[in-house]
């Protein structure tokens, strides 16, 4: 991949700190305001900034990913704490309990609908509340 003129970078960086507004990206990049729109459009079709756009993503996506796993991992040490302090508050255990909890995947259940049909066969349904 051939290296990007400094003006193709920033149109990226901003397109991609803006929320994809191509427009806006061309304007913070030094491209006139009359032609942006068009120089924005333009660029996004190249190959090459394409490739950048596609690169810069994916390193701000693994650099986020290793952010927020290192966090997750004292957030769990946090709820692990409130949940077994003994002087912490009930409530503030409970709380942190449930969190815990509802991280790993077991959501409390919302209601039990319960059915006998005319067979005389229970039917028994657990609502989990996928919210």
């Amino acid at each position: 991949m051939a290296e990007l003129r400094p003006q193709k970078m920033i149109f990226v960086t901003e397109y991609l700190k803006n929320g994809n507004n191509a427009t806006l990206a061309a304007i913070a990049a030094g491209y006139s305001e009359k032609t942006a729109a068009s120089q924005g459009s333009r660029l996004l079709k190249s190959v090459e900034v394409q490739q950048y756009l596609n690169k810069t993503e994916q390193n701000l996506n693994k650099d986020l990913r290793t952010m927020f796993t290192d966090n997750a991992v004292k957030a769990f040490d946090v709820l692990m704490e409130i949940m077994n302090d003994p002087a912490a508050p009930p409530k503030d255990r409970l709380v942190a309990a449930r969190d815990l909890l509802d991280r790993a995947g077991y959501k409390p259940t919302d209601k039990v609908v319960t059915d006998v049909n005319t067979e005389g066969t229970l039917n028994v349904v657990f609502d989990g509340g996928m919210g």
